[in-house]
């Protein structure tokens, strides 16, 4: 049988390839998301203390460091039975917003906008040079909000990349009184290119139609974290839901764990990941917004109406997912400006007594779920296992990207600059990071 080869993806975190296998008719029979790296982390984290283990995971990946960080000290906390201090966890999730409001600025910008704007041109002149060629106002525009997330978690995490502020058991340090005001206002001088950047990203995609109705409509299973105030990313319980929005159960982080079943595939080293009961999932910023069903901050809210009374709920067009990071960065900021205005704290870190037990932590990274199944001996990682967005989302992916293939390879249709750019705009929906599934 014939195949297509796509090498490489481009404009993805990592590297990555895409396989196309056509039947003798010329028709897209299979479709494979070929990724490959080194999972060794959950070796190399083995005999770690716990004092280390934190820089180690967050060298898993760059742009989500601070998720792995996190992730990895809930479950050191959740093995020895610990809650950090109350200031502890509002520094926590001040800092995993502004990474999440960076990664998504990115995403729409670097990596999606091109798509968004030049659909149909040479790929050559589908990147974010051609853009700022055009409209330089725009890519000013979005740099700014990238840059302004980077500076949010600089000022909490220490530094903007593999931040050093985050232990098992709290935080190093507060934020200086002066510096949560600067940090404000810098948030509200950003608020109106925020909102304008949400009404071009929905402008481009209702211009872009047969993308958004062809590139992907997986009606799937979906799971994130859920509370009854709106869309989280840590400190809650894991809820599933049906592909029409009905519940499928509400799991804890140990009862989560306890339920994934991994499946090694023969043509990628990211291993996908189910839950026993429910099936495949699919996370990610799409996911989190059909279980919570709305963001619970006001502004969120009101550009959410938009978005259900033009394309329904739940919402299932991969594409759509551009809406939910733009939505999800309101939100983040509405979020930002509530945490900065709290009072501080007086304590932001319990020391730790080293000991044995396991334990599960659980947040919700830019991508999707990341779940850390940890093991204690005495103080040190005795095993680790680490469950990322993209090992849930895989199987989601390369059903999309069967989709989009026969929708313009159908026939024997040869795969044009057009068709390639077709299938990389149907993997770039999802924001798959390679790093973090191969980990």
């Amino acid at each position: 049988m014939a195949e297509i080869i796509i090498d490489p993806v481009t404009r993805i975190n990592g590297n990555a390839r895409v396989r196309v296998v056509l039947d003798e008719a010329g028709n897209p029979s299979r479709a494979d998301f070929l990724a490959f790296g080194y999972r060794g982390f959950d070796q190399i984290a083995a005999g770690a203390h716990i004092d280390n283990l934190l820089p180690i995971v967050s060298r898993i990946c760059g742009g989500d460091s601070l998720f792995h960080q996190i992730a990895a000290a809930l479950a050191v906390e959740s093995a020895l039975g610990v809650e950090p201090p109350q200031e502890a966890r509002r520094l926590r999730e001040l800092a995993m917003w502004g990474q999440l409001f960076e990664r998504h600025a990115v995403s729409l910008t670097v990596h999606s906008m091109p798509d968004m704007l030049f659909p149909s041109s040479d790929p050559g002149l589908r990147n974010i040079i051609s853009i700022h060629s055009v409209d330089e106002e725009v890519v000013k525009r979005l740099m700014t909000l990238k840059s302004l997330g980077t500076g949010v978690l600089r000022e909490v995490g220490g530094r903007a990349v593999h931040p050093v502020n985050f232990v098992p058991g709290g935080a190093v340090r507060d934020i200086p009184e002066e510096r949560r005001k600067t940090l404000t206002d810098r948030l509200n001088e950003a608020k109106p290119l925020l909102i304008e950047t949400g009404r071009l990203v929905k402008l481009l995609l209702r211009r872009n139609e047969e993308a958004v109705n062809s590139l992907g409509v997986e009606k799937t299973a979906c799971l994130a974290l859920k509370n009854d105030r709106g869309l989280t990313i840590t400190g809650a319980s894991l809820l599933a839901i049906g592909p029409e929005g009905e519940a499928l159960g509400t799991l804890s982080p140990e009862e989560a764990a306890e339920r994934v079943e991994e499946s090694n595939a023969d043509h990628s080293h990211v291993r996908s990941a189910k839950l026993s009961g429910v099936g495949e999932v699919r996370v990610g910023p799409l996911a989190r917004l059909n279980v919570n069903g709305l963001y619970g901050s006001r502004q969120a809210d009101e550009e959410l109406e938009e978005v259900k009374a033009q394309w329904g709920f739940p919402l299932h067009r991969s594409m759509i997912g551009h809406v939910a990071r733009i939505l999800e960065m309101i939100h983040a900021w509405e979020r930002m400006m509530e945490l900065l205005g709290m009072p501080a704290g007086e304590r932001t870190r319990y020391e730790l007594s080293p000991s044995s037990g396991r334990g599960v932590g659980v947040v919700e990274a830019p991508e999707g779920t990341l779940l850390y199944d940890l093991i204690l001996e005495e103080g040190r990682v005795k095993k680790l296992s680490i469950t990322a967005p993209l090992q849930f989302n895989l199987k989601a992916l390369e059903r999309s990207l069967l989709e989009s293939a026969r929708a313009v390879l159908g026939g024997g249709a040869e795969a044009d600059a057009k068709a390639v750019a077709f299938l990389e705009t149907a993997i770039r929906a999802y924001a798959p990071c390679i790093p973090c599934g191969v980990h």
